[in-house]
């Protein structure tokens, strides 16, 4: 039987320590793990092969371009909307204020009733008028005609809708003009309230740009009738276009334009 022995299967090996599997032990791992990795990711840009690029100096990092603010140059909606209402308003005073210093139609030119307006056929007091025309005008030496056009001046609603015929007085010098208009009316209070509102219409605004800024008027109530003549110095080459309105003044009871 021998004195030597047996050997120890574990000699010549340090013994290996146990393992710390703890939470604590596990976190503190991974902290060395990340750390060691920046630390060899990290470090100047030159040292890890990167360029740096233009304008940047190499120890530092690339910074992010500066922000710019985006202009817009268009003008806003809201703005737009003003000065189209700006400009609106402009062009409509303009109109206006056009129609109020400039006048309206020469006497003698063709107006259109409103809408809706019907007229007659003139009966016999029309009838009687004219002739009470023509020898008035006829004392002036002025002869008288059968209008040859349709003629119908600023009128307001009970002389836009009443039967009428529209005589000439014949002027050499003016042979577009000398229109005048006989309305006929159910009775001489009717003809007469007529005229009144048509000497009323002429004065308001709106009547009134519708005639030269110089027009005279001649507004006569001849029984049942209503004789109308206007007529602007201006506007009238034919010297004996005043001689008309003087003329039919004698004619029944006159009714005044007022201003």
């Amino acid at each position: 039987m021998s004195d030597e022995l047996p050997p120890r299967p574990d000699l010549g090996r340090w013994p290996r320590a146990a393992e710390d599997t703890s939470p604590a032990a596990s976190a503190d791992a991974r902290g060395r793990a990340e750390g060691g990795g920046r630390a060899e990711g990290g470090g100047r840009a030159e040292d890890r092969g990167v360029d740096p690029g233009p304008g940047q100096d190499a120890g530092s990092s690339p910074s992010a371009a500066p922000a710019t603010e985006a202009t817009d140059g268009a003008p806003r909606g809201s703005a737009n909307r003003r000065a189209l209402g700006v400009a609106l308003l402009a062009i409509l005073v303009i109109v206006v204020l056009g129609a109020l210093v400039g006048g309206g139609a020469p006497p003698g030119g063709a107006t259109f009733p409103p809408a809706g307006a019907t007229t007659g056929v003139a009966g016999g007091a029309a009838a009687v008028t004219r002739g009470e025309v023509a020898r008035a005008l006829a004392t002036a030496g002025l002869q008288v005609e059968d209008a040859a056009r349709t003629y119908r001046p600023a009128e307001a609603p009970a002389f836009a809708t009443a039967p009428r015929i529209v005589v000439r007085a014949v002027l050499a010098r003016d042979p577009d003009r000398g229109l005048i208009v006989i309305y006929e009316f159910l009775d001489p209070a009717a003809a007469t309230a007529a005229a009144e509102a048509q000497a009323a219409y002429i004065a308001s605004g709106i009547g009134r740009v519708q005639f030269p800024n110089d027009a005279r008027f001649a507004l006569r109530v001849v029984g049942s009738t209503v004789v109308f003549f206007t007529w602007s110095p201006a506007g009238s080459p034919d010297p004996r276009t005043p001689a008309i309105a003087t003329a039919l003044e004698t004619l029944g009871l006159g009714v005044v334009v007022p201003g």
